[in-house]
């Protein structure tokens, strides 16, 4: 917040005493206006281990889409590549064979997925000029996947499965595409957040800073079963825990 000061004329005492009750008044304001203190729950979860818990993390989250959870066959048997050479303003909608996708697109724009009731799953920034690099997920025939006008092109790779320990912006499922176990989570810049969901429990949300000041690194147990999502970021390390 900035300082605001004001210097009284010399020998103006009515301009002193005006000041005085003016730095009082705004003192009383921003005491008044003051954010109402965190539970000491959400705060020790946060600071031990950068977990967002209570109302914040239930406002980023909101309603949890079961789609969420629904993995396709990750042969990727009849999944196509897809390219949209040209966006229009009021964006467009794409239907896809089941698979797993890669979502890129030029110059940045949202993607928005769908179920089959015409519920949002998720939406994500993507783009080389902004948000992330590339959005990989699980795509059922029935959904359908929305570009807004924000994108020039956009281009839909079916991707391989892999265990991995690096893993970019989507949806992974533990035991297919990272192996349970405890972890170090990290970025290498900049922030973002790990979601952990579990079908039956309540999901779990992790912040995430990179870079050398106000560095976050947080632990996780993954697994079998999981499923995470990486978000607001390109990508999260995952390193195995030293026991």
């Amino acid at each position: 917040m900035k300082n605001i000061m004001r210097q009284a004329s010399k020998g103006n005492t009515a301009g002193i005493a005006g000041t005085f009750c003016l730095l009082l008044l705004m003192a009383v304001g921003m005491a008044g206006c003051s954010e109402v203190p965190k539970s000491p729950e959400i705060n020790s979860a946060y600071e031990q281990n950068f977990e967002i818990i209570g109302p914040e993390k239930e406002k980023m989250l909101g309603a949890v889409n079961p789609g969420i959870y629904q993995m396709v066959d990750r042969e990727n048997r009849s999944a196509e590549p897809v390219s949209i050479p040209v966006v229009p303003k009021e964006g467009t909608e794409v239907k896809l064979k089941s698979g797993r996708y890669m979502f890129t697109g030029y110059p940045t724009g949202n993607i928005f997925v769908y179920d089959e009731k015409g519920d949002l799953i998720l939406s994500e920034i993507v783009g080389s000029y902004a948000g992330s690099g590339s959005l990989t997920i699980d795509i059922q025939s029935s959904y359908t996947v929305r570009a807004d006008g924000g994108y020039d092109s956009v281009e839909i790779t079916p991707v391989p499965t892999a265990l991995a320990t690096d893993l970019t912006t989507g949806l992974w499922d533990v035991g297919q595409d990272i192996e349970p176990g405890d972890y170090e989570i990290a970025l290498d810049y900049g922030y973002g957040y790990l979601h952990v969901f579990e079908e039956g429990k309540e999901p779990r949300v992790f912040e995430l800073i990179g870079g050398e000041i106000a560095k976050s690194d947080g632990h996780v147990t993954l697994e079998e079963g999981q499923v995470i999502r990486v978000t607001g970021t390109s990508l999260i390390r995952f390193t195995r825990a030293k026991s």
